[in-house]
């Protein structure tokens, strides 16, 4: 599907809705819009339909990497109304089965959205008629990159061997679990129990959301249960790029065992990136680098991740329908 087309409905499949990735990290220059393109690339040359979000409001730049001249229709048109929804801003990138909804021409009060348009912004992603939905977040840990975030099925947090990044990238996770967990108390009606907690954490010991969390099941196991489920349904996933060096490898793994640590939660380990001169070559020629060097070492290494992710998560789907099968009670 080329030109001015969108992506074809749906047959056969009611109620489908598609699958939802962001991937953020809290710095920019790590890399991030180069992994997500990559991802949705991949899958695009299996046939599979995907939209790629340029949530980056301030500094849009998904269209380059394509070498695309700014998108006429934007993130921009939705906001002012000029455009009834995300539907009718798609744009066909050069790659067959891959659209993106960009954020250029954004206007400064567009980089910070109001919570209806954004809460708008979210519904109508997941009513998109594609298998796929990548969203490319800006930097930083504002609430609007903490939402699109959590509001997505595979949450990728990216981060590159350096102090800086990795100090950004704890605070990223940071602001998400809190974001996260203060919804989760909310809905839990936890929030007289959590406050005592609180008030008492030096006589409980309390150091950590993971010692908080434990607290609050003390108090009252059925609240401690429900932010339980809550928060181990975050799962974020670290994957660690540009890396140079063997020991640099480790660090997605000593991250995700530092958060858990600390938070408490399930936190995924992707791996490592290496370091390939192919891909500033290929953003300086504006070319999406699994195009220009398919055969590179980033090329070959992001078509892996992108396919064991992809794996991963349909067995884990396999594996539910089956205990749903078995047991109807699983859920």
């Amino acid at each position: 599907m080329t030109g001015g087309e969108g992506p074809e409905k749906k047959t056969g499949q009611p109620g489908s809705k598609p699958r939802v990735w962001a991937v953020g990290g809290g710095k920019g220059g790590v890399g991030k819009s180069v992994i997500t393109s990559s991802m949705a690339i991949t899958l695009a040359r299996q046939g599979k339909r995907c939209v790629l979000i340029d949530a980056d409001l301030g500094g849009a730049n998904l269209h380059t990497l394509f070498g695309m001249v700014s998108p006429t229709r934007t993130l921009s048109d939705l906001f002012l109304r000029e455009a009834a929804s995300l539907q009718e801003i798609l744009v066909p990138t050069p790659v067959s089965d891959l659209w993106l909804i960009s954020g250029a021409r954004s206007l400064v009060d567009m980089a910070n959205p109001a919570h209806a348009q954004k809460m708008k912004m979210i519904r109508q992603i997941f009513s998109l008629e594609v298998d796929h939905v990548f969203i490319d977040l800006g930097a930083g840990s504002s609430y609007n990159v903490l939402d699109f975030f959590l509001a997505a099925h595979e949450k990728i947090m990216v981060v590159v061997p350096t102090p800086t990044s990795v100090e950004n990238a704890y605070h990223f996770l940071k602001a998400v679990f809190y974001r996260k967990f203060r919804r989760a108390v909310r809905r839990a009606g936890a929030g007289r129990i959590v406050d005592r907690a609180m008030e008492e954490k030096v006589l409980r010991g309390i150091r950590s959301p993971r010692d908080l969390i434990a607290q609050v099941a003390e108090l009252h196991p059925a609240a401690g249960m429900a932010l339980y489920r809550e928060m181990n349904a975050l799962r974020p996933q670290v994957l660690v790029n540009q890396v140079r060096k063997h020991e640099e490898k480790e660090l997605a793994r000593q991250m995700a065992i530092a958060c858990e640590e600390f938070f408490g939660v399930e936190v995924g380990c992707l791996g490592s990136l290496r370091h390939d001169d192919h891909v500033l070559d290929a953003i300086q020629a504006r070319r999406p680098v699994l195009e220009l060097y398919p055969d590179s070492p980033f090329s070959i290494a992001a078509q892996n991740l992108t396919q064991s992710l992809l794996w991963a998560k349909e067995s884990e789907v396999e594996h539910r329908s089956l205990q749903r099968r078995v047991s109807p009670a699983a859920d």
